[in-house]
């Protein structure tokens, strides 16, 4: 594989790591400030808000120092936020730190991408795309499965201290590298690009009808484990392994659907595939009860769900005439499924302690099906502008 794109998907890994460190330290985290449960869970919601709220920023930013500039000050970012996380007094700080990590980490995932699309070929560019959501997968198993031993051994704060030095040394390692590579210049303003990508309609109906892939990663793949304790009662050693299975299938299924994404002639179609296999899978898991047949059914979500966003970033990066605006269009279609995504969790346990779980995973597998048919609305035909997307997706 090609030097530079290794570099991108080793960073992704890293940054993945980043986001999924810190659950193995929760219950040290607790008992160290003294925390309630809803003290705990604002200690997660604060890093997702920062992930979404400064996804259009990062995108606009990347257009004016550039891509590679804009990850790196973002993975730097991300690291500088885990040493803060290890040195914490307090849990205000703690949470402050957690704030800013995903503020820098939306810094980085977009330029990214649009890096990647720079440092590969057109004829590779779907493969990288595939792999690089696989790597997050990658990344997320090392840092629950690593820091559940380096957190049981040493205490949160060395686990933290860990990671935040690894990533400052990749930020260092992601900068010289990709030195080389050739960006884009955009010919728009960056006022005038981010109006144009938010004037796409076609990139808000695929961002919306992909809604089961941001289902299956911030309902299903955290919240499988609980249901297997507390409805199936099942042991949390062998509950816990449902979360592994789908991280772990999350990087192979990236790794196959780069390699068979090229035999299909429309990407679209492979994502009505991808996003209905999602969904279908989410229903199946109010069906059964059986814990190899759940672990059988994690293992496939995990791999249609990482499909299914790589999907969607293709069809929306090929349907701008100008490479460079890739970043600003992702960063968009980040914003636009983040956001509302955060409210499936709670719409799901809300749902689950009212009526109980298999009405939960019907509702939320039936409407990410509901969602995905978005995709037959035909994208509006407006005059061709320089930056707009050509006539659709």
């Amino acid at each position: 594989m090609n030097v530079k794109p290794s570099v991108i998907h080793t960073t992704r890994a890293i940054y993945a790591m980043n986001w999924y460190d810190i659950s193995p330290g929760l219950i040290y985290i607790q008992k160290s400030f003294s925390l309630t449960q809803v003290q705990l869970g604002l200690l997660l919601t604060v890093f997702y808000i920062g992930v979404g709220i400064f996804q259009i920023p990062a995108g606009y930013i990347s257009t004016r120092i550039g891509n590679r500039n804009t990850a790196t000050i973002g993975i730097l970012g991300l690291g500088i936020a885990s040493l803060i996380s290890a040195a914490s007094p307090t849990y205000s700080v703690l949470a402050g730190s957690r704030f800013f990590a995903g503020i820098f980490s939306a810094m980085f995932f977009s330029p990214a991408i649009g890096t990647l699309r720079s440092a590969t070929s057109d004829n590779t560019y779907n493969f990288h795309v595939n792999f690089f959501n696989g790597s997050f997968n990658l990344g997320a198993g090392i840092g629950v499965a690593g820091w559940e031993a380096i957190d049981s051994f040493s205490g949160f704060r060395i686990g933290f201290l860990v990671a935040g030095l690894i990533t400052v040394a990749a930020a260092i390692v992601y900068f010289i590298a990709l030195r080389e590579v050739k960006e884009e210049k955009i010919q728009l303003t960056p006022t005038r690009n981010l109006i144009n990508v938010l004037l796409n309609r076609g990139l808000w109906i695929y961002a919306t009808a992909g809604t089961a892939s941001v289902i299956s990663e911030n309902v299903a793949a955290q919240i499988v484990i609980y249901y297997m304790e507390k409805s199936l009662g099942v042991s949390s050693g062998l509950a816990s392994i449902s979360g592994t299975l789908f991280l772990v299938f999350g990087f192979i299924g990236g790794i196959i659907g780069g390699l068979i994404i090229g035999k299909f002639r429309s990407v679209k179609v492979f994502f009505i595939i991808t996003t209905a296999l999602t969904s279908i899978l989410m229903i199946a898991l109010a069906f059964f009860t059986n814990i190899y047949a759940i672990y059988a059914i994690v293992c496939a979500l995990g791999a249609v769900t990482v499909q299914g966003f790589s999907a969607i970033y293709i069809i929306i990066t090929r349907s701008m005439k100008e490479k460079a605006q890739t970043t600003s269009s992702l960063s968009v279609v980040n914003a636009a499924q983040e956001i509302p995504g955060s409210i499936w969790p709670f719409v799901f346990s809300f749902i689950s302690s009212s009526v109980g779980f298999f009405a939960a995973w019907n509702v939320i597998g039936i409407a990410s099906l509901a969602f995905m048919f978005l995709v037959f609305i035909p994208p509006a035909r407006r005059p061709y502008k320089s930056g707009s997307s050509p006539g659709g997706l």
